[in-house]
């Protein structure tokens, strides 16, 4: 955990610094995700850009959905398709603007928004950061009282959920839960599946490394671990399909999406929940290992090409759940309630 808070510390040290919101005038109610501007591949603000172009599509008594990235409003990530509406300035109208502030973000933009009068929601997608702003300068006091003052907050996950209610007490009524969708259509289970073991590296590579170090005479020779590392979405979901496992190394995640993705292109996932995933754990394609066990972790995957060294069938009913619980209709409804809910704020 300390490895990634010190990765998203140094990430955000100044990215603040330099914003400066001002009062404009829009002639719609719009909605506003702010969001960093680097080329860091982050399922969380895939999630946003795909929500923000659901808010567009929805199209509730006129509502629009943007994308800002305050630090350089031309930045748009390039990594995944998208449709979504770019804001191109600092220019905020309190009357018809409402703000979405990623929870690493919540300090200083809280404030700043509420100096020039904007409503904002906090965009929870990993409950185990909510303590960040106070790793880089910030007080207790001052987060809270961002919270407090936050006219909605939204969840990504049950875990996380419990996670805002441990952290500020009193706040159950603001909470919305999210659910992101998975084009399950896109995912597809390959012909013929390879001896193949995917994983991502970039999280928690320290214990990748050992997993890949004890495996070195104990993997069978006609398997082989390919790293997921640099590709863009049509290759990630390319090096799925073929694959048979997918090593999970998530750490404290709100409701990580690459897990699911494995899952849906067939393959049998084992590793770390990273606690928010333990939603959709349960299916019997998914096999947990505490986090840092690493030889059970080598055992698991052994017993896991064994088990499929017979063949068995691919699991589809546990693909069907897991498509249905983040599919379209999920996250629209989701949306919808948090569009319906500014639109009766803004009314108020």
């Amino acid at each position: 955990m300390m490895h990634l808070l010190n990765k998203i510390k140094s990430r955000i040290k100044n990215m603040c610094s330099a914003v400066k919101y001002k009062v404009g005038t829009s002639n719609t109610k719009n909605i506003v995700f702010i969001l960093h501007s680097n080329n860091h591949k982050s399922g969380g603000d895939k999630v946003a850009y795909r929500q923000s172009e659901v808010i567009s599509k929805l199209n509730v008594n006129g509502i629009t959905g943007q994308i800002l990235h305050p630090e350089n409003p031309s930045f748009s990530h390039e990594w995944f398709d998208h449709e979504v509406n770019f804001k191109k300035n600092l220019q905020l109208d309190p009357n018809r603007d409402f703000v979405v502030i990623p929870e690493i973000w919540v300090l200083p933009h809280a404030k700043l928004l509420s100096d020039i009068g904007v409503k904002y929601a906090i965009y929870v997608q990993n409950g185990y950061l909510t303590n960040i702003p106070m790793l880089v300068g910030h007080t207790f006091e001052a987060l809270n009282s961002a919270y407090s003052n936050a006219s909605l907050i939204l969840s990504i996950s049950d875990d996380t959920t419990e996670c805002i209610k441990l952290a500020f007490p009193g706040l159950e009524t603001e909470i919305i839960r999210m659910y992101y969708s998975v084009d399950s259509e896109k995912f597809k289970i390959a012909q013929k599946k390879e001896n193949l073991i995917t994983f991502m590296p970039r999280k928690l590579s320290s214990h990748s490394k050992m997993i890949l170090f004890f495996l070195k005479k104990a993997l069978p020779k006609h398997w082989r671990i390919e790293a997921i590392d640099g590709l863009n979405e049509e290759g990630v979901r390319d090096i799925l399909s073929r694959s048979k496992i997918f090593l999970s190394f998530s750490e404290f995640e709100g409701c990580p999406l690459p897990p699911v993705e494995a899952a849906l292109s067939g393959n049998q996932v084992v590793g770390y929940t990273g606690e928010g995933a333990k939603e959709y754990w349960n299916l019997p394609m998914f096999t947990e290992v505490y986090c840092g066990d690493i030889r059970n972790y080598v055992k698991q995957i052994l017993i896991k090409i064994e088990q499929l060294e017979q063949n068995p069938p691919i699991d589809f009913e546990s693909i069907n759940l897991l498509a249905k619980r983040y599919n379209t209709e999920a996250e629209i409804t989701s949306v919808t309630q948090f569009v319906s809910a500014v639109n009766t704020l803004s009314d108020s």
